[in-house]
């Protein structure tokens, strides 16, 4: 029995480090080439100096998917209002409206965003713990507004993270706990 139970543990584990990886790697990756490409169009010779013969002809970059473009905005700007919400005040509206953006989809109600915005507002402010936590926060609430494509394992994964980060940062229990029912009924609405 014990046998058993330390098996899926490390089973669940291990699947969840998996999963974690390949979340926003792909996005990532993109954006890394585009980035790559276009500072190696920016270092171009001018127009009027002809280019060697052995040099090979320069292919124009390839412009940013017009959505994964809408996808690193928007984590950009959930990051900024994460760092807004350092204060003891209620959320910006800008937070709020940035959660209800994120989803490409099905979007969950105003009333589960303006909960979610007002318990994750709660567990994290005055706490200066959770700067180095903003991005990866951001990239979990863009990818929770679009629950439908996430799988099971996807979900609980970021469900997971969600709680460690809380936690680490200081939040308490009660708040802790607001904030995952609120991603829980995010995931209902989003599928």
């Amino acid at each position: 029995m014990k046998t058993a139970v330390v098996l899926g543990l490390v089973l669940s584990v291990a699947l969840s480090l998996r999963a974690q990886q390949g979340i926003y790697n792909g996005a990532i990756s993109q954006a890394r080439r585009a980035v790559s490409k276009t500072e190696a169009a920016s270092s171009q010779t001018p127009d009027d100096q002809q280019p060697s013969q052995s040099a090979p002809a320069a292919q124009a970059p390839q412009p940013m998917s017009p959505a994964l473009q809408a996808t690193l905005q928007n984590i950009a700007s959930l990051q900024t209002d994460l760092g807004k919400l350092d204060t003891n005040t209620p959320p910006a509206e800008s937070f709020t409206n940035d959660l209800i953006a994120a989803a490409s989809g099905t979007k969950a109600s105003p009333d589960t965003i303006a909960r979610l915005a007002g318990d994750l507002s709660a567990a994290i402010a005055g706490k200066s713990s959770f700067h180095s936590s903003y991005k990866k926060l951001a990239q979990y609430l863009h990818a929770l507004s679009n629950g439908a494509h996430l799988t099971a394992a996807q979900f609980q994964m970021i469900s997971d993270d969600v709680e460690q980060i809380l936690e680490n940062g200081g939040a308490t229990y009660e708040s802790t706990s607001a904030v995952l029912t609120d991603i829980k009924h995010l995931d209902r609405e989003t599928q």
